[in-house]
This record gives structure tokens, C-alpha cells and sequence, in this order.
């Protein structure tokens, strides 16, 4: 049975509904069900045009007004052959349906063998409007705020697309992006009225915050429903539907309501809801519209600049001002500095909390400029005076000055004061040799340099600690410190403090040789606090020493007069341990270089094989009753650190000499040349001691029979044999004067009254009241039985001619460094100028010591009377090397 011609026109219109919707797939079946049907699917109506108008009615699908003028001229055609009379409304239809049929199109339906079955078909189609399902689903999604589904998002995403498919695409676009927007602005309104209808206060921005964050979602959710072509951009389109329509109209109420919860939060020091500044900061971040300011540094943050951080910035100016307006005058200058420091960290401090991060730099910096930065004078005047006193609010002015930026160098007035107040205060509080030692009023140049290095050691732990609370450790403070106290070390009024030979290198040096000295009084302190990391002591204390020797600028001179005591201490077997001093030595290379480091590693190691070589000699050699031990040392090594002019010629009594000989004669067969000449032994009696048994005539008890155990130097050892062996002079003196003594000894005169001044010290010697002689001392009696006096050692004129012959040897080597150097930098750059050559040379041993400009002018003159180099003509600032 075959299907009426208005079912066949229903499934042809609801097919091309399909094709529509469900795209070309559809299209197909399509095509094959009018194949097999016989159905022509062009003379098929066409399809409303969607969205037309806005009411929802049903539009019948008709011509054009000529078509319906010619139906009226049909119907009065009928009526006048009927005769006039009521005309047949069938007839009428009729000719109304088929004119109808032949202006729409005409759907002809055909059976198997060709013949048409019918060709009447008028399709009435009822209008859909998408328009009112998308606006009910933008109402649910806008008004209602319900969450976007996935099914509502497919939905709309069906509607538009249905209607682009359908349209044009180019005006269709545009249309329905217009009727969105109109839409969006609209409901946006609404929002705005309720916004504007709440108080200024956390409900206001409570309710803006949480109807953004819900614009934001569902905007988002929108854009990507409206497909690509509809929805690009329309998330900042609607972000600026927001700025206009909502922000403009609330943005004077939330910025005030802000302002007041800051107020309060510092008065009452909180606010109830912690998070509700910190929302608010944040969705004002994320609204950008166009043209909208920003951070200086170019930082996108919207509407947040202008809306929240200005007047957050200018309520805290406002507030610090209303605080310490009244102390600027010039006697409150302390407690403002103090009051605004407080107060300005207090804003810092709630500002990471209600601002963002990387706006709180815009704050510190208004800050500073309007309240430090006008007063720099007054705090820098300020500062110098709470240096002198070390007080508390220094940290407080160190806090104000860092605050401001650093073209404006406000913190360099502040190092100079404090490098200068290091300077000073170490020179002025630095105790004297009478203050250091008051009971004594001749004082060893050792025990100053212990009592000196201690001061020095702890001043510099103050004014460190001193930096590290009041500057923070920062390095621009510590290198003032170092700075100052450099100053201090090598100037000449630190030598007014202890003996003018005392200088800091040579204190230095005489530090690190008590330290690495046995029967020195601070090694054995150390030792007896600490029994069992001695090592580790001496090792703490060294390097306090260091950063001491960092400040010194004569390295050269420190490390000379190190290796003369590091001689006496290896001579005279009074060096704690030879590990301990190669540790020490090991914390000086990167100071001194290790050229200088070198040398004394060597003669460590040359003293190691001075003890293997006596030790193999020990055997061979006949020495009676004496035990003698003996050290060969390299003269290479050891010349520039032991003196030898005392002592070349001495008469020391007949066993001793008898002994050397000895030794000499072993030593020179084994050592003899090829050519027959043996190695020259030349003895340092110098630094040569014996122990000796001597007994006194009128002595009672066990001291008659054992006698006293002496520990005498061998100048001591040479004037008692005087006295007591006959076989010196014949027979043993009874008195002799330091003339006679000098003559028969060898010994120069001053160096005979020095040793003759210690034995008489101790009470061996007893001088005669009627003349200058001395003598032995018969009634002699001590409490000890071993006495040693071969180191006593105090300030004498020889120890002072000693200093200055280093000093004459450390400027003899920096002269010819300098003439070094200045002939190498003149043969590398042929012509240079006077001012670059001295910082060149200067630099190269900057290390080592400071090239005074004296000496260079002396080394240059020097070259130019030898024509090693020559001004050049016309500049007498320029030398030219002379090949």
C-alpha cells in the first residue's frame, strides 16, 4: 500500500532536518532512501530560516504578494461562474492548493512501471526558534548559577552550530556573538544593582569576590561552548562586559570597604577573615580590561594597581605619617629613626599578607622615599653617634637606610662612619705594654705579642658579632670592618701601644711561636685545658691568628720574622711537634704564597735529616763522658734565621772543643769531595746550650754531695768554666772583670755583661763591691735542684739591633722585587705611563707587602741614571724601555 503524499512530505522535511543537524553522514542515508523511493530530493521545500524574529508563532510557508493577488483573481473567477452565489469552498481550496504546489515545487511519486502516482504536496513546516533554548540555557547558567553540565554544554553547543550550518556564516557569527554579549550585559547589570545596594564593609567585598569567581567559571564554561568561530575571545570580551557594566559602578565602594578592614586591622591588629583581602587581591588581579595601569616594572595585574594597591599604599603613608609627624625636629632624630623603622616593618609584614608579592616592593619603596629619604642627613648625623655608644638603634637606622634605593647611596656614609670608628676605637681602647703588664717594667717582646693578639682577637669576634646584629652580615660593612682594622694594624700609632720595634707582623710571628713552643706559658695553659686535643687548641688558635694576618699588609716581613723564630724553636729542640708546625704552615701558604712556605717546609725537612744524620754518626765517634748531640743544618736554608757574628771565635773549655773536633773529623770522611775538599762546619754557638753538674763550696745537705743540675747557653757555659776549670786558665779564677772575661773567651764585651747580668741575676755570680769584677758565688743555695737559665731572654739592645737588621733585609728584598717588576712590565709594554706602571706594580705584590711610593720613585730613578729606560720627549709622565 502505498504512503499518502503528506506522510511522504513529512519524512522528506524531517530528513532534511537530519542533514542539518547531523551533518554530511546524514546527507547520505538521505540520498539513499529518495533513491530508493523514487523521490527527487531537490523539489523538496526548503527549510525555515532559524532565529528569524523573536516571538514564538507558526509562519506558514507561502509566496510572494503577486502569487496572492493572483489566488484573489482565481477565487473571483470561480465565484462569478457559480452565478454569482455563495461559491464552494472545496472548488476554491482546490485551485488555492495547486497554484500553491506549482509555485513551491511539486513532488512527483512514480511506481515501478513510470506511471505518476501523484503530484500534489504542500509542506507546512512549524518555525523553530534556537533563540529561546539558548537564552534558557544561558539563563540557568548566568542567572540561576547553576553549574555547567555536560549535557547543557552540548546543548548549546548544538544550537549554534545547528543555526550556523543553516545561515551564513559570516553575518551568522557576528549575530550571535552581538546577541550574547547584549545579553551577558544585561544580566551584568543586574549584579551590578545588587552590588551596589550592600554597605561599604566584608560583605560588600565578600559578595563582589564570590560573584566574580562564578563569572570568571562560567564565562570560561561559555566560550568554549560557543564553538570556535562564536566563542574566540568571548572570554575577554565578557571580562570586559564585567569591567564596565559591574566594576566601574562598584569599584569606589570595594576599594573604600578595603581601606577600612586595613584601618582596623591596625588598630586591632587582625582582621576577622584573614583570606577575604587576599581573595579580593586576587580577583582584582584577574581582571585586565583594555588600557588597564600596571606594576612599573610592566607586571600585568589589572585593575588591582589602580583599585587596591594604590589606595593601600596611600592609607599606609597616611597612617605612618599620622604616627611621626610631630618628631621631625632635630632633637628627636633617635626616637624617629626607631619609631618609623617599627613601624614601617610593621606595614611590611601586613602588606605579605593583603597584597601580592610582587607588589610589595611598591610599597616599600613609597615608604622609604617619602619617609627616609628626606631625612638621610639627619640619620647618617645620628648614626655616627650611636656607633660610639654601640647602641641597639642602629640596627633600626641600618634597617631605614637599606630601604632606599641604591643609586641614591645612602648606606655609604654609613660604612665610612663605621670604618672610621673601627680605626679609631681599636687604636684608642687597644691596652698598652705598662697596661698589659704592670707589675713588670721591663717586658719580653713575646708575652706583649700573646696579651696584644689576645686584645686584637677579641676586639675583632666584638665588631664582628657588632655587623652580624646590627648590619645583617652585610658585606659592604664587613669589608669596612676589614677595611678599619687594616687601617689600625699598619699605622704608625700602633706602635705607640708597646715597644716601637713591636710592630704587627712581628707580634704576629711571636703569637704562632708561643703557640708552637713547649715551655712557653700560653702552650702550657693550653695543654693543661686541654689534655687531650692540645693539637686541636693550637689549631683554633692559629687561625684566629690568620684573620689577623690578613689585615697585615707586610706579609713579607710576617713570614720573615716566622721563619727566624721557627729556626730558634727547631735549634734549640723547644718546638711542640713537627706536624703541628707543618699544619700551621699549611694555613699560611694561601695567605703568604707558597714561595715563602716553601722555604720553611725545607727547613723542617733539613732538620729531619740533620737528626738521621747524627744518629748514623752516633756510633762511630768516642766522646767520653760527654752526651753530646749534634745538629748539621744547610747554610742555604738557615743563614737569613740564625745570627753567627757572636759567637765565630768562641773559647768554649777543652772537653766541648775536643768533642766538635771530633765530629768534624768523622763528618768531613764521609763527606770529602772528589778533589779532596771536605764540606765547611761552622758552629752557632749561638744557639747552643749544655747541661752541666756544678757544686758550691759551702753547700750543706744532699746538695754537697749531688750538687745543682745547670742548664746553661754556651756563652754561660764558656764564663763559669773560668771559674771553675783549672785547665782554662792554668788555674780557676777567683774573680775576673768583663774586660778579662771578653778577652779570654772571645766574646764581644756587650754580649759578656748581658750573659754576666743573668748568672748574677740567678745568684751564681756575685759581683765585687770594690771594683767591676765578678765571681763565683760560694754560699750559693736554691729550693731546686735543676736551674735553667739558657732562656731567659729579655728586651736588650741585641734584640733590638736584631729587628732592625730584619727590617734592613725585608727592604732590601723589596726594592729588588720592585726594580724586578717594574723592568719586566717596562720590556712587556715598551711605553707606559707612571701612574699605570705603580698600580701594576703595586697589584703584583699587593699580597705580599704595600710598594710605598717612595721606593718607587727611588727604583725608578735608579733605572733612569743606569739608561735602562728614558722619559719619552715632550711627556715626562711616559717611560720607554731602551733596548
Amino acid at each position: 500500500m502505498a504512503k499518502s503524499v503528506r506522510s511522504k512530505s513529512k519524512i522528506k522535511s524531517r530528513n532534511l532536518m537530519r542533514k542539518a543537524v547531523f551533518g554530511p553522514r546524514e546527507d547520505e542515508r538521505i540520498q539513499r532512501l529518495a533513491a530508493r523511493q523514487q523521490i527527487d530530493p531537490a523539489a523538496a521545500a526548503p527549510p525555515a530560516v532559524l532565529m528569524a524574529k523573536e516571538q514564538d508563532e507558526d509562519v506558514e510557508v507561502a509566496g510572494s504578494d503577486e502569487d496572492e493577488e493572483e489566488d484573489a483573481a482565481m477565487d473571483e473567477d470561480s465565484k462569478s461562474t457559480t452565478g454569482g452565489g455563495a461559491s464552494s469552498g472545496r472548488g476554491v481550496s482546490k485551485n488555492r492548493k495547486r497554484r500553491q504546489l506549482n509555485k513551491t515545487g511539486r513532488i512527483v511519486v512514480r511506481n515501478k512501471k513510470g506511471r505518476i502516482l501523484s503530484k500534489t504536496g504542500v509542506k507546512w513546516v512549524k518555525q523553530i526558534r534556537p533563540k529561546n533554548e539558548l537564552r534558557q540555557r544561558l539563563d540557568g547558567v548566568l542567572v540561576e548559577q547553576q553549574a555547567m553540565s555536560i549535557s547543557a554544554y552540548v546543548q548549546i553547543s548544538t544550537v549554534v552550530n545547528t543555526y550556523l550550518k543553516a545561515a551564513e556564516v559570516e553575518t551568522a557569527v557576528e549575530e550571535v556573538r552581538q546577541w550574547v554579549t547584549a545579553y551577558v550585559n544585561r544580566q551584568l547589570a543586574v549584579i551590578a544593582r545588587r552590588l551596589q545596594k550592600l554597605e561599604r564593609g566584608p560583605s560588600l567585598i565578600d559578595a563582589y569576590v564570590a560573584q566574580w569567581q562564578y563569572f570568571a567559571q562560567a564565562s570560561q564554561a561559555l566560550s568554549g561552548s560557543l564553538g570556535q568561530a562564536v566563542g574566540f575571545g568571548m572570554r575577554e570580551a565578557m571580562a570586559q562586559a564585567w569591567y564596565t557594566t559591574v566594576f566601574r559602578r562598584v569599584a569606589a565602594d570595594v576599594a573604600a570597604a578595603m581601606v577600612a578592614l586595613v584601618d582596623d586591622a591596625r588598630k586591632d591588629g587582625g582582621v576577622d577573615d584573614p583570606q577575604l583581602l587576599s581573595k579580593l587581591s586576587c580577583v582584582l588581579a584577574e581582571l585586565r580590561p583594555a588600557h588597564a595601569p600596571e606594576l612599573p616594572g610592566g607586571e600585568p595585574l589589572g585593575v588591582y594597581f589602580a583599585w587596591y594597591l594604590e589606595p593601600y599604599v596611600w592609607a599606609a603613608v597616611r597612617h605612618v605619617e599620622s604616627r611621626t609627624g610631630h618628631l621631625r625636629t632635630p632633637g628627636s632624630t633617635r626616637e624617629y629613626i626607631r619609631l618609623v623603622a617599627r613601624l614601617i616593618d610593621d606595614e611590611e609584614r601586613r602588606a605579605e599578607a593583603y597584597l601580592r608579592p610582587e607588589s610589595v616592593e611598591s610599597l616599600r619603596c613609597v615608604l622609604a622615599q617619602r619617609f627616609v629619604a628626606g631625612s638621610l642627613a639627619a640619620i647618617h648625623a645620628e648614626a655616627e653617634f650611636m656607633l660610639a655608644a654601640d647602641s641597639e638603634d642602629l640596627r633600626s637606622a641600618f634597617c631605614l637606610l637599606r630601604r632606599v634605593p641604591a643609586d641614591r647611596k645612602a648606606m655609604q656614609p654609613l660604612r665610612d662612619a663605621f670604618r672610621a670608628y673601627v680605626a679609631q676605637h681599636t687604636l684608642a681602647a687597644m691596652p698598652s705594654l705598662a697596661e698589659l703588664n704592670p707589675n713588670e717594667a721591663s717586658v719580653s717582646s713575646l708575652a706583649f705579642a700573646r696579651n696584644a693578639v689576645d686584645w686584637l682577637i677579641a676586639e675583632l669576634n666584638r665588631l664582628r658579632a657588632m655587623t652580624a646584629r646590627c648590619f645583617d652580615d652585610d658585606r659592604g660593612f664587613n669589608q669596612s670592618l676589614v677595611a678599619g682594622l687594616r687601617e689600625a694594624l699598619n699605622s704608625k700609632a700602633f706602635l705607640s701601644k708597646g715597644h716601637p720595634q713591636l710592630e704587627a707582623p712581628r707580634l704576629l710571628a711571636g703569637y704562632f711561636g708561643l703557640l708552637l713552643q713547649t715551655d712557653s706559658a700560653l702552650a702550657l695553659e693550653l695543654a693543661a685545658a686541654h689534655p687531650t686535643g692540645f693539637e686541636n687548641a693550637v689549631e683554633s688558635r692559629a687561625r684566629d691568628a690568620l684573620q689577623l694576618c690578613e689585615l697585615v699588609d707586610s706579609k713579607d716581613k710576617l713570614m720573615y720574622h716566622y721563619r727566624s723564630l721557627l729556626a730558634r724553636r727547631l735549634v734549640t729542640d723547644s718546638s711542640a711537634n713537627v706536624d703541628l708546625e707543618r699544619t700551621v704552615v699549611a694555613m699560611l701558604t694561601p695567605l703568604t704564597g707558597i714561595g715563602n712556605t716553601n722555604r720553611i717546609n725545607d727547613m723542617l725537612t733539613d732538620m729531619n735529616l740533620s737528626h738521621t744524620l747524627f744518629a748514623d754518626y752516633r756510633p762511630s765517634m768516642t766522646l767520653g763522658s760527654l752526651n753530646v748531640s749534634v745538629k748539621v743544618l744547610n747554610h742555604i736554608l738557615w743563614c737569613g734565621n740564625l745570627s753567627s757574628e757572636l759567637s765565630r771565635a768562641l773559647i768554649v773549655p777543652r772537653q766541648v772543643s775536643a768533642a766538635c773536633d771530633e765530629f768534624v773529623g768523622v763528618y768531613n770522611s764521609r763527606y770529602r769531595s772528589a778533589s779532596g775538599n771536605s764540606r765547611n762546619l761552622q758552629w752557632l754557638w749561638a744557639y747552643s746550650k749544655a747541661t752541666i753538674q756544678l757544686y758550691f763550696p759551702h753547700s750543706v745537705g744532699r746538695v754537697a754531695q749531688t750538687g745543682y743540675t745547670l742548664v746553661v747557653n754556651a756563652y754561660q757555659l764558656a764564663i763559669l768554666a773560668l771559674f771553675t776549670d783549672s785547665s782554662c786558665l792554668g788555674s780557676a779564677a777567683q774573680q775576673l772583670t768583663p774586660a778579662e772575661i771578653s778577652l779570654h773567651i772571645k766574646l764581644r764585651l756587650d754580649a759578656v755583661k748581658s750573659e754576666l747580668a743573668v748568672l748574677a741575676r740567678a745568684g751564681i755570680l756575685v759581683a765585687n763591691q770594690s771594683s767591676d769584677a765578678v765571681m763565683m758565688n760560694s754560699s750559693f743555695n736554691s729550693r731546686r735542684l735543676r736551674i735553667d737559665i739558657s732562656g731567659i731572654k729579655r728586651m736588650r739592645q741585641e734584640t733590638m739591633t736584631e729587628t732592625a737588621k730584619i727590617d734592613s733585609y725585608v727592604d732590601s728584598e723589596r726594592y729588588l722585587q720592585i726594580q724586578s717588576a717594574v723592568m719586566k712590565e717596562m720590556k712587556r709594554c715598551l711605553s707606559i705611563h707612571h701612574t699605570r706602571l705603580l698600580n701594576l706594580v703595586t697589584t703584583r705584590y699587593e699580597s705580599k707587602f704595600l710598594v710605598e711610593r717612595t721606593v718607587f720613585k727611588r727604583v725608578i730613578g735608579v733605572l733612569l741614571d743606569d739608561k735602562y729606560i728614558r722619559h719619552k720627549e715632550g711627556d715626562l709622565n711616559i717611560y720607554e724601555y731602551i733596548a
